[in-house]
Order: structure tokens, then sequence, then C-alpha cells
């Protein structure tokens, strides 16, 4: 009996390697854990971060302040303001230069980034590190 178990187990691990292989983004998505607004308030409002926006390349600096305002700034496009508010379900919306655009926040094993959506398979929009 053990060791059909043993056997099942190496079954299903081998499975969920092959699965991974193929697609990477749904087991990347799998190890998502998405913010709070407790979560968001506590680990970004107030710290300085750098974003990568993964389709572009581009990176640009942040800093939420607790007063609900933002400033970024982005090498060749200068800097703008705006305000930021999160909502009960942890979507962050930031709005500058007549634009709101809103992000889910979550963390995996090696970096905070943000989606447009919940969904296991939204794309990553940006990682971000603190400077």
């Amino acid at each position: 009996m053990t060791r059909f178990f043993v056997h099942v187990i190496y079954l299903i691990s081998v499975v969920a390697a092959v699965a991974a292989l193929l697609n990477p983004s749904a087991a990347a998505a799998a190890d998502r854990v998405y913010l709070s607004r407790a979560d968001i308030e506590a680990g970004l409002v107030g710290k300085p971060v750098m974003s990568k926006n993964l389709s572009s390349g581009s990176m640009s600096h942040w800093e939420f302040r607790s007063d609900g305002t933002v400033e970024a700034s982005r090498t060749g496009l200068g800097r703008a303001s705006g305000t930021w508010v999160i909502h009960d379900d942890g979507r962050m919306c930031v709005t500058m230069v007549n634009r709101t655009v809103c992000r889910y926040w979550f963390r995996t094993a090696t970096s905070l980034a943000n989606a447009d959506t919940m969904s296991p398979d939204a794309p990553t929009v940006a990682e971000v590190r603190f400077d």
C-alpha cells in the first residue's frame, strides 16, 4: 500500500511539472498572492519603488504618499503628479494626466507585481522593486 502511494505522488508531481513546462504563465499565476487593501497600504505607501513595465521594458520611479497623492518620473518623459485610491477588493487606481488606471497587486516567490485583473491568467503588467 505504501509503495502504491509513493507511485501516485510521483505521478502527480510529474504531471504537474509537465503542465508547468507546457503552460508557464498558468504555473506562475498559481503562485500569485493578491494583496489586500491593508497589505498595499503597509507595503507600498511611503516607500519609493522602481517599476518595470514588462511589455515596453520602460522603467519608472513611483512614490505613493499617505495623503493620497502620487509622484512618478520616467527618464525622457519627465515627472507627473496625481492621486491614488485603493478599493475594498484591493484594486489600486491612479489618476494622473486626466487618465485613471487600476491594477491589482500581488506577490510571487520572487517579485511584487501588478495586473489588470485578478484572473489567474491575467498578464503581469509591471514588476517593482524598492529603491
